[in-house]
């Protein structure tokens, strides 16, 4: 069976290993908690759509800047869309039961902690100086899916190497171990949804900046992510979680993944970094703790991440 296996996948059989393994993880997770009550049904058909939309948009892409056909086969590129679907279906799931199983308790103590630290909430700090662009801000951050979905099929698409097979482990890794075991232990509501998490009016005039500025695509999504919550009844839009923040971690994977596979990328997705990193804490969806604690979770993971060498001529070396 394994000798099956490496000629239908070549060696990217490494990578969609890990990802399979923490898909599985997932799953024993997912399924434990839906014993209990506490995990809605994984919306697999919409991943699944979201999924191959994001490989026809990759395969689109690679075609226009290189001109070459995809490395992987056939066979390897559907196993990496259904286990992607997979994985985001039961991470959705997986995230909204996290209060339920440990209540929202970091936030007072990382608000506390932030306003000393600073002398005000760091999102107020950000507005003072970035507020003019909270719009635009806004509406590139609210993309910030569907790009790294499309980031990941291109790195998918890519030849078989060392330091591909490291990136997608780490990628896959990360968000069972950052985005489900640490967000459950750390688990927090984010300055968003602080007062009606938490209580009080701590960050009134974080929502009323927000609307002043337009920026509906933070409020319409948090309001919508909340009555999920209060509802008990999850949509497409669902699941509460600050700490730490999947979206600086996964960002941070994409300066690493550049700087392994292709360094003339480096510096715009260092960029990118850079702008969620400051986006996530000025429009509330985070702490300014989270990103730290993403970046550190991620950057432990990459270090950790070892995968074995491959036999085929020409492989990049592990960075």
């Amino acid at each position: 069976m394994r000798r099956t296996a490496e000629r239908e996948l070549g060696d990217d059989i490494d990578w969609l290993g890990v990802m399979a393994l923490m898909t599985g993880c997932e799953l024993v997770a997912w399924a434990v908690a839906a014993f209990v009550g506490i995990a809605p049904l994984p919306l697999l058909g919409t991943n699944l759509a979201f999924a191959f939309i994001a490989l026809a948009v990759a395969l689109v892409v690679r075609l226009l800047v290189t001109r070459t056909k995809p490395s992987p086969t056939w066979p390897a590129m559907i196993c990496a869309a259904l286990l992607v679907a997979l994985g985001a279906s039961l991470f959705s799931a997986l995230k909204y039961s996290i209060p339920a199983l440990v209540p929202f308790w970091l936030d007072p103590h990382l608000d506390w902690a932030e306003r000393a630290l600073f002398g005000a909430p760091p999102w107020q700090l950000l507005n003072w100086a970035l507020g003019w662009a909270t719009m635009t801000v806004d509406r590139i951050y609210g993309a910030w899916l569907p790009t790294q979905l499309v980031v990941l099929f291109l790195v998918i698409l890519a030849r078989p190497s060392p330091a591909k097979s490291k990136a997608l482990a780490c990628y896959a890794a990360a968000w069972f171990l950052i985005g489900i075991i640490a967000a459950t232990a750390f688990s927090s509501a984010g300055p968003v949804f602080y007062d009606r998490a938490i209580g009080g009016t701590q960050y009134a005039a974080l929502h009323a900046t927000l609307v002043r500025h337009d920026a509906w695509m933070v409020i319409a999504t948090s309001d919508a992510m909340w009555a999920a919550h209060a509802s008990g009844h999850p949509g497409l839009v669902s699941g509460i979680s600050a700490v730490p923040s999947m979206h600086v971690a996964i960002s941070l994977w994409m300066v690493l993944t550049a700087r392994a596979l292709a360094p003339k990328l480096a510096p715009m997705a260092w960029a990118y970094f850079a702008f969620i990193l400051i986006a996530s804490v000025q429009l509330g969806w985070h702490y300014a703790s989270d990103g730290i604690a993403g970046c550190l979770g991620l950057a432990a993971l990459w270090a950790l991440t070892h995968p074995r060498p491959h036999s085929r001529p020409g492989s990049a070396p592990a960075p």
